[in-house]
């Protein structure tokens, strides 16, 4: 007597139901890892936007709303345009005081992706050469 093997017929099904698992897991990890990178690399930008703010106020002799007022942000805000997330554009929100001779800077984004919908924020603080006290808000827009 001849012994015949039977094939196991759940192979197959096996392997498809595995992959009907694995491969939509697979593509939501990737897809959230790649909104995640998008998120990290919009926040290393506003801390750029935030540190080039400071560097340049820090020098000031002048941050009261006037001064801020009459200084020309034009060539500051024309680099710091480059660095905005998306097309979006800097805009100058506001001044606040801060502690004596701290030159505070608050960058805002709102971040519209699949999975993170936020606004992330960055701040910086720096000393006044001046012992001057502001606090500055900028937000991408």
């Amino acid at each position: 007597m001849k012994k015949s093997k039977l094939r196991g017929g759940f192979g197959l099904a096996q392997i498809m139901a595995t992959l009907l698992v694995v491969l939509p897991t697979l593509a939501f990890l990737v897809t959230f890892m790649f909104d995640y990178w998008a998120v990290m690399q919009n926040d290393n930008r506003l801390k750029l936007i935030a540190n080039m703010t400071s560097t340049q106020l820090d020098s000031l002799e002048d941050l009261s709303i006037e001064g801020l007022n009459s200084y020309d942000w034009t060539i500051l805000f024309s680099k710091l345009d480059e660095l905005c997330p998306g097309s979006s554009k800097i805009v100058f929100k506001g001044r606040s005081d801060s502690q004596k001779g701290v030159v505070d800077v608050i960058v805002s984004y709102h971040h519209t992706g699949r999975y993170f919908d936020k606004t992330i924020s960055t701040s910086m603080s720096t000393y006044s050469y001046h012992d001057q006290n502001a606090t500055v808000n900028l937000t991408c827009e």
